[in-house]
């Protein structure tokens, strides 16, 4: 599933990041690697943005980069 089908917060392990580039990186960068576990801590109005805890660090994404994560429930 993708990281916006999750609930408020739920934690998540990361099976797949599908991103390239920049963007790759600087996800990486803050620990958003496959099996890095993540809790969702806010939507923005209509999902068009999405606030996720990892690794204790706050990193919010719109919606676009948010569909490229795919995520399993723990």
């Amino acid at each position: 599933m993708c990281l916006l089908q999750m609930k408020v917060g739920e934690m998540a392990s990361v099976d797949a990041v599908n991103v390239h580039g920049a963007l790759r990186a600087r996800l990486s960068a803050m620990g958003m690697t496959r099996d890095a576990e993540i809790c969702v801590k806010h939507f923005g109005w209509f999902k068009s943005t999405v606030q996720v805890m990892i690794n204790r660090t706050l990193v919010a994404l719109r919606r676009e980069e948010a569909e490229q994560i795919e995520v399993h429930k723990i």
